[in-house]
């Protein structure tokens, strides 16, 4: 009886030991959004990365975060699920439904003198929106975000502090790609920067991207990939954050594979109108010169006004009016039709906790 005892007052001491150093947090997602063009209900609005369900409400993401910190070795493990993550692996070479679609990050870190490195699957450092809709000025994501940069991927990156300027390396297996579709990897750089109140951000990334199968970057074929991202957000007040995110990408086909350039600019400003209420602002174009990013060789252009209250400290209620137009009617419609413009009205809201 004693050993009984003592064998169970040993869990929770055991379980605070394994815990020990960790930190743990969740993000719950979740959509409403009407298409005033009526393309029929489901994922029908196109050309959007996250919100492309008309008259439905959907479950976006869930997610669920463990962090050891680095010292100096560390653990990075967020598990997600949801209709963004059926988004995001509908291309993984891996398969739509491989163990990676859950892995949204895990990546394990070395801390040293000035310097970190992580081996895994993690985030990228192209462009100025993340995958987390909370940390963003809108709730939808950009065109720019959906056409010209990548999301995730596997593989090393090394930062460190070079003087006034926080630098990175990366090698990794390619765009969107836990499981590499070619035998070639990919690679890339950032350095940012403080410049007076504002930050700039310059990033690169390269590499021969796909195959003639399913791939991450989404073209039929081997493209060699060469992409520009450059971040500027600068504070004009302690309550008025402007921005601006710019990419260029100049991709050449190989072995018969496509090719094409595909460039865009998103300005954005955001504004804390009280200590509840919050008013975003998003103006962007993005060209797709030969069709290689949308199959279509178009201009697309949007206007995004997101209002956000917080019901509570951690709770982020949304409602986003959006106006896309395009050069080519590429917009899905009623009746199976096609359109030039597309309105949209959403209303979300994000629980982190």
């Amino acid at each position: 009886m004693a050993l009984a005892i003592l064998s169970t007052l040993s869990v929770p001491v055991m379980a605070d030991d394994a815990l020990s150093g960790w930190s743990i947090s969740g993000l719950l997602d979740l959509y409403y959004q009407y298409d005033f063009g009526r393309p029929g209900t489901g994922p029908t609005i196109n050309f959007r990365q996250f919100d492309n369900e008309h008259n439905n409400f959907t479950l976006a993401a869930v997610q669920l975060t463990f962090v050891k910190k680095a010292e100096p070795f560390g653990v990075t493990l967020q598990l997600a699920a949801g209709k963004n993550a059926d988004i995001l692996n509908a291309t993984e070479p891996a398969g739509p439904n491989s163990a990676f679609k859950y892995l949204q990050q895990a990546y394990v870190g070395y801390a040293g003198e000035g310097f970190t490195v992580d081996f895994g699957k993690f985030l990228s450092w192209i462009g100025y929106e993340g995958i987390e809709s909370p940390a963003n000025d809108n709730y939808s994501r950009s065109f720019l975000y959906f056409f010209a940069q990548p999301i995730y991927h596997v593989g090393l990156r090394g930062n460190a502090k070079v003087g006034p300027v926080n630098a990175g390396l990366y090698l990794v297996n390619g765009w969107n790609e836990a499981e590499d579709s070619n035998a070639n990897k990919s690679y890339g750089a950032s350095a940012s920067f403080t410049l007076g109140k504002g930050t700039v951000a310059v990033n690169y990334y390269g590499g021969v991207e796909g195959s003639g199968n399913v791939n991450g970057f989404g073209a039929g074929g081997k493209t060699a990939v060469n992409l520009g991202d450059l971040i500027v957000a600068y504070p004009i007040t302690d309550k008025v954050k402007l921005a601006i995110n710019a990419d260029y990408g100049d991709a050449k086909g190989v072995d018969g594979g496509p090719g094409g350039k595909f460039y865009g600019i998103a300005g954005y400003v955001a504004a804390t109108l009280s200590e509840e209420a919050t008013a975003a602002l998003r103006v962007e174009t993005v060209t797709d010169k030969d069709g290689l990013r949308s199959g279509i060789a178009a201009n697309y252009n949007s206007f995004t006004g997101t209002l956000g209250y917080a019901l509570a400290t951690n709770s982020l209620l949304r409602v986003e009016v959006r106006f896309d137009t395009s050069n080519r009617s590429v917009f899905n419609a009623e009746n199976g039709g096609l359109k030039k413009e597309r309105t949209t009205l959403s209303v979300s809201h994000a629980y982190r906790f």
